[in-house]
């Protein structure tokens, strides 16, 4: 593999895992519940993906235990952070690349309480206008390749003959914390939280947007939530919602589909993320949504690239392919974001300029200001913090007509 594709590659799972200049903080890892059933009383089975690994030739399982983290901090504040690290929907993605190299999502947890002291953004515990630095703050790590939204196990064909099981379990490790929040404000707190702020970065804000329910489910007095998807836009090909999202795909992500979200999936790829938002937006008046992303997101664009070229591969890391789905990606992103923001009345966007994947827990969370000059954390803040919206420096917030870096488009990434 070149330099060029292996940087690419390494962007799906690097930057969620990078440490950035903040303050230590005491992070507790805790180990998800083995299988348990939940509240509502469906069989739970939290777990990574198992995905294959090539050890000395042979052909191994990654580490299959799920665990979330928890720092301290003020209880009537919770903020949940949905990690992000790729996707996988079909054997080329699940089990070939993963085989090959070509890392196309992230497989197991592997953060430690260490890294996660390092993080910067919403994490940086330091910065006086960091409007969640005092929170209680969760870390839902990611390793289901299935956005979260998960709860089947799925065999795949693997290369040499026989099949391999990947256990799509998103949506089941979300319950587990969800439950184990729930359990926490019941017996320790004995009140639930009075804000409650989701924040969902790449693959995590699909996550946010689909668990959003059971949140609400679990946590019905709490008006006052808040939710910020970083680098989600939901553009993706017809073929990838088909594989992966219809009633008998890959992740088996209707299977636990709440009714309040459902017509959300009924008008196929283009719609999803836009009717998602549309429809929690309604369902949830008092609630707040915020979508970010950089105008031609380098890793947003690959997966577009991948999910219309599946039978190819060899298209999927070609600058000439990976140039035409940026410009596909970046005008239907912003038709979805100022469509939503016209049918959403609580939905604000933030269009940044450049190539950049995810900014939540990235020291650039405090210095972006290039959509229109307005700094994301005062928008974010505002968003958070603001009792009204009048003069709010949460508004629709774009980069036109200087959304292109000033360096010009980097293809090697792109």
């Amino acid at each position: 593999m070149d330099v060029s594709r292996l940087t690419l590659c390494s962007l799906l799972v690097a930057t969620a895992l990078a440490p950035h200049a903040a303050s230590a903080g005491d992070w507790q890892r805790i180990d998800a519940a083995a299988p348990f059933v939940d509240t509502d009383g469906v069989f739970r089975t939290p777990a990574c993906s198992g995905s294959p690994r090539l050890e000395e030739g042979e052909v191994v399982a990654t580490d299959t235990d799920y665990a979330f983290f928890v720092r301290d901090g003020d209880p009537e504040r919770l903020l949940l952070f949905f990690d992000g690290g790729g996707a996988c929907w079909d054997a080329g993605t699940c089990i070939d690349a993963a085989l090959d190299g070509d890392v196309l999502y992230y497989p197991e947890v592997d953060e430690t309480p260490a890294e996660l002291a390092g993080f910067g953004g919403v994490f940086d515990i330091d910065r006086a206008d960091n409007p969640l630095r005092d929170h209680l703050q969760v870390y839902l790590p990611y390793c289901t390749g299935d956005l979260h939204l998960g709860a089947r196990d799925t065999s795949y064909p693997l290369p040499d003959g026989g099949d391999w099981t990947i256990y799509h379990r998103g949506h089941d490790n979300v319950i587990a914390v969800l439950e184990y929040l729930a359990d926490y404000y019941a017996n320790e707190v004995g009140e639930p939280p009075e804000e409650i702020v989701l924040v969902g970065a790449s693959a995590g804000g699909y996550g946010v947007l689909y668990n959003y329910p059971a949140l609400a489910q679990r946590f019905p007095g709490v008006e006052r939530v808040r939710v910020l998807v970083d680098s989600s836009n939901g553009v993706i090909s017809e073929d990838l919602f088909e594989r992966a999202l219809e009633a008998d795909g890959v992740w088996g992500a209707q299977e636990n589909l709440d009714p309040e979200i459902a017509s959300a999936f009924d008008d196929g790829a283009g719609q999803l993320v836009p009717g998602l938002f549309n429809t929690l937006g309604w369902q949830y008046p008092d609630a707040r949504f915020g979508q970010y992303t950089r105008a031609y997101d380098a890793v947003q664009v690959l997966f577009f690239n991948v999910s219309s070229n599946l039978g190819n591969p060899e298209r999927w890391f070609d600058p000439v392919y990976l140039l035409l789905s940026g410009l596909e990606w970046t005008t239907r992103a912003r038709a979805s974001m100022w469509g939503t923001a016209f049918t959403t009345w609580n939905y604000r966007f933030y269009l940044a300029q450049g190539q950049t994947h995810m900014v939540s827990f990235y020291d650039d969370f405090f210095s972006e200001d290039t959509a229109g000059g307005i700094e994301l954390v005062d928008w974010f803040s505002d968003m958070i913090e603001r009792r009204w919206t009048f003069g709010s420096d949460w508004r629709n917030a774009s980069c036109v007509p200087a959304c292109l870096p000033p360096e010009g488009l980097d293809l090697s990434t792109l």
